[in-house]
């Protein structure tokens, strides 16, 4: 009889500024016991799908679309929707380590405004 497969799922919004463990642990036990054993992130899913380009062109359209009258931070998320939209990918990217070299960038005043 063939041992079970086994999906462990950390739900959105768990701990999203440091991974959570205990998926981890428990995968790596399962797996030296000879299980078939998977984790997926929903949280860093979800996050991901968000901080994209495509994510904030669908935030920023239903913000727009809702014809409310905004105030404070949620004007100036609209006012500066270019920056948002030309430095969302890059960031995300270097936040995963995929592109180092982007530092200098981010370090550079006026980049992230």
């Amino acid at each position: 009889m063939a041992l079970p497969r086994v999906l462990l799922i950390i739900p959105p919004l768990t701990q999203l500024n440091t991974p959570y463990p205990a998926t981890a642990y428990l995968t790596g036990f399962l797996r030296s016991r000879g299980y078939e054993a998977e984790q997926a992130d929903l949280g860093l899913d979800m996050i991901l799908r968000l901080f994209s380009r495509t994510g904030l062109e669908e935030a920023f359209c239903r913000i727009k679309a809702s014809r409310r009258t905004w105030r404070g931070e949620v004007q100036q998320f609209l006012a500066l929707e270019d920056s948002y939209l030309a430095t969302i990918e890059p960031v995300i990217a270097f936040l995963q380590g995929k592109d180092p070299m982007m530092a200098p960038h981010l370090a550079r005043p006026g980049f992230l405004l």
